[in-house]
Order: structure tokens, then sequence, then C-alpha cells
């Protein structure tokens, strides 16, 4: 009986796993933290955080395989010390291409919404990074809102001042220890975003604001503005991994709707890559 499971389990093995090829080292690079699995069966998972396993190590892909139907890549540092299996969709690869251009040729300004959208990260400045992904994002929500009763999602100033405000320091990839973490590295029981907002006079002594935050790093010759706002539309479209918390807090289903909301972001920018930190914070209070 127990060979007949070993065999079973085997085929099941086979059927479902294309075995490993070696591919040449292409480097990549996170689209976003995810988990690590120990080896190519994908059932061992070897950190959470495959962000703060590599660290700041530049990544390469050194083998690919299937697993019931979703791609795999096997992926280690530059010294070879840290390595393993990730999803595909976690990874992007990191492709540097130099244009050169005569310097009596000038860029035409860029005015039309949509022709922002379709520019490459690197024609666009930061303003106009944020402007573009700050408006199609309040757009999915309000049309996400409207198939609920909790009525369309409002600006603040007050919760915009504040949420810009968290944007310009806080750190994403701290998960649920940067909801309690000031500009100061402080961490406090209470919700940091109302420490900060009381701290601006902006907020008194409510205790009714909620914040989500996320980041996206893409490389910034291969990306668009598309790609970051599809990954934080994630945050209503794919939740399970924070128990919908922050689909929660956007859709309005705690409170009286939180029907308020302000948001900040920030653009970090490297050689190769263009990563977009962004602050949601909702009130059923529009503070001014």
């Amino acid at each position: 009986m127990v060979m007949i499971v070993g065999i079973i389990s085997s085929e099941l093995i086979m059927t479902n796993v294309t075995h490993a090829n070696a591919s040449s080292d292409t480097q990549v690079s996170l689209k976003k933290d995810a988990k690590l699995y120990d080896t190519q069966k994908i059932k061992k998972i070897k950190t959470k955080s495959a962000k703060k396993y590599f660290g700041k190590e530049s990544l390469y892909e050194k083998k690919s395989a299937k697993v019931k139907k979703t791609t795999y890549k096997l992926v280690q540092s530059a010294n070879g010390t840290k390595s393993g299996w990730m999803k595909s969709s976690d990874l992007y690869v990191v492709k540097r291409k130099i244009t050169t251009k005569s310097k009596y040729t000038l860029t035409p300004r860029i005015n039309d919404s949509s022709d922002l959208d379709s520019r490459q990260l690197t024609q666009l400045s930061d303003s106009q990074i944020k402007s573009r992904i700050r408006a199609k994002f309040i757009n999915f929500v309000q049309g996400q809102r409207k198939k609920t009763d909790n009525g369309s999602w409002i600006s603040s100033n007050g919760l915009n001042k504040v949420a810009q405000e968290r944007a310009n320091y806080v750190d994403p990839t701290m998960g649920e220890a940067s909801h309690y973490t000031t500009r100061d590295g402080k961490r406090h029981r209470q919700e940091a975003a109302i420490l900060d907002g009381q701290r601006m006079k902006i907020v008194k002594n409510q205790n009714d604001i909620y914040e989500s935050n996320g980041y996206a790093t893409l490389d910034k010759n291969y990306y668009h503005i598309t790609d970051y706002v599809n990954y934080f539309n994630e945050m209503i479209t794919d939740d399970g991994a924070s128990g919908d918390s922050h689909k929660t807090q956007l859709l309005g289903n705690e409170g009286n709707g939180l029907r308020y909301y302000g948001i900040g972001l920030r653009v970090i920018r490297t050689n190769y890559t263009v990563q977009v930190n962004i602050v949601i914070l909702s009130a059923d209070t529009k503070y001014r």
C-alpha cells in the first residue's frame, strides 16, 4: 500500500512538473515582495519575504519549472550564497537599454493624459507619474464602490495632506509595523497616521482613520503607468493575503462607509527601476 501511494505521488509530480531547464543567467528583480520556496517541488516555503531574504543583492534566473500550470524560477544571488524558487509572475527581467540622442533634440512637452500613460517612465516627471496613478486608481475605486451601498469616494484636503506626509517617509516593506511607525522611527500603539494628523493640527481626538499602503518596483524602461495601477488595484481584486483588510477599507465596508479619503504617493528612482509607494487614508470625518 505504501509503495502504491509512492507511485501515485510520483506520477502526479511527473504530470504537473516540467523538469527544470538550465537557462542563461538573466538578471531579474522583484515586482513585489513574495514567497520563496525551498525546492523545485514548490512545497516547503523557505521564507515569506524574498525581499528581506535577498536584501539589495543582484538576482539572476538560473532555471525554470512549471508546477500545476504555474511557472516558477530558480533565483540566485550574484555571489551564489542565496537562492530559492519564485513564481515568474513575481519577477521581471532587468533589461538595460542605452540610447543616445542628439543634444540638439528637444523632448516634446507631454500634456495629454492618454499620451502620458503610454510613455516610458524615463520620459515622465515624478509629478506626472503620481498624478496619473492617482487619477486612475481613484477612478477604479470609485467604480468598485458603485457596486456597494457605501456611497461615493470623496477627497478630503486634510487626509490628502496627512497621506502625503506619510508617503514621504513610510517604508511599506515593513508590513504591519509601518502603520505604527512615525518619521522619527519610533513605534507606537496608536496608528501613526492619527499621530501625524494630530501633529499637523488636522486631527484632534478622533480615532476613525484607516490606513493602507503598498509599493511596486518596476523596470524603468519597460513598464508604464498602468502596470503600477494594476498592482495597487489588487488591494481590492486580490487582497486575500491581508485578509481583505485593504478591500474592506477602500470599499467602505467598515465604520459608516469611510467615504472620505486621502492619497499620498512617492516616486523613488534607481539606475534601473522606478519604485512607487502609495498611502491611502480613509475616514468617516471630512478632515480639512
